[in-house]
C-alpha cells in the first residue's frame, strides 16, 4: 500500500473542521493542519483527530502550500480546504488508488459547492462541479505563482476520480465580506506583479465588474440558483471591482 499525507491550512476553521478531519483521517497515512494563527477551536479539534500541528503566518496560498508539502512525511500527497468534506465514495476510491499504487503523478477531484445548503452552478472562478487536483506527487509538483486561486503544476501525467467532495462556503455575509477582503487584497498584488498599467487599471474597475455579473449570473447558469445564485454573482461584481480597485490605489502609493 502506498502511503499517503493528507494535510489541510486552517484560520479560524472550527466551522467544518470536525468533520474535514473525520473523513480525511480515514485515508491518512500522516494528517497535517498548516494553521496561521488560529483564534476559536479549531487547534482543538485538529489535536482531537491526531493531526500534527505546523505554524506559520499567513502570506499567499501559494507559500502557504509549499510549506504544507515541505512538511508532509510521505511523497504522495492529498490536501483538502478547511470546508471541503470527502464523500464515502470518495474515500473509497482513494483507499483503492493507495492500495493499486497510484499511476498518475496528480489526480483531480471531482468537487460540489454548497451555499447556505443549495448546490450551485457557479461560483466565481469556477463552474460546479469543478475537478481541482487534489492528490499529487510533492517531488514532481509546484504551484502557480499566484497568490490567490494557485494550481498544481510540474506533473507529467494526470488521473481524474469522479467520487466527490463538498465544499461548503458563503453560509454568512461576514463570510463573504472576509473572504472579498482577503482575496482582493491577494488579487491586487497578483495584478500589479504583472505591472498592469494604470489606464487599464482605472478602465477595468467601473466596467469588468459588470461583465462579471453577467457572466457568473447568466453565462455561468447562477441565475438557476435563485437568491443565492443572485448573492454569488453580486459577489463575482464587487470581487471584480474591488481588486482593480486596490490595484489602482497601491500603484499610487
Amino acid at each position: 500500500m502506498t502511503p499517503l499525507s493528507v494535510y489541510v491550512l486552517t484560520y479560524n476553521s472550527e466551522q467544518h473542521l470536525d468533520k474535514v478531519l473525520a473523513a480525511a483521517k480515514r485515508i491518512a497515512d500522516d494528517l497535517l493542519v498548516v494553521d496561521s494563527g488560529s483564534k476559536d477551536a479549531t487547534l482543538e479539534i485538529a489535536a482531537r483527530h491526531g493531526a500534527r500541528i505546523a505554524h506559520r503566518n499567513f502570506d499567499n496560498f501559494r507559500a502557504q502550500r509549499l510549506f504544507a508539502n515541505s512538511m508532509c512525511l510521505h511523497q504522495m500527497v492529498m490536501f483538502f480546504d478547511s470546508d471541503e468534506i470527502a464523500s464515502d465514495a470518495l474515500i473509497d476510491e482513494v483507499v483503492a488508488l493507495k492500495m493499486a499504487g497510484f499511476s498518475h503523478d496528480a489526480y483531480r477531484v471531482r468537487r460540489d459547492w454548497v451555499v447556505r445548503g443549495t448546490v450551485v452552478h457557479a461560483v466565481m472562478p469556477v463552474g460546479c462541479p469543478d475537478y481541482p487536483i487534489r492528490i499529487g506527487d510533492r517531488h514532481k509538483t509546484d504551484f502557480t505563482a499566484h497568490s490567490v486561486h494557485e494550481t498544481p503544476i510540474g506533473y507529467d501525467n494526470i488521473g481524474r476520480i469522479e467520487s466527490a467532495m463538498s465544499h461548503h462556503t458563503f453560509e454568512t455575509n461576514s463570510e463573504v465580506m472576509r473572504k472579498l477582503d482577503l482575496y482582493t487584497d491577494l488579487a491586487a498584488n497578483d495584478l500589479l506583479d504583472r505591472k498592469k498599467r494604470f489606464a487599464v487599471l482605472w478602465f477595468k474597475q467601473w466596467f469588468s465588474p459588470i461583465g462579471a455579473f453577467g457572466k457568473w449570473y447568466i453565462r455561468r447558469g447562477n441565475w438557476r440558483d435563485g437568491r443565492v445564485g443572485l448573492t454569488l454573482a453580486l459577489y463575482a461584481f464587487t470581487y471584480t471591482h474591488r481588486k482593480y480597485r486596490k490595484a489602482l490605489l497601491q500603484s499610487n502609493i
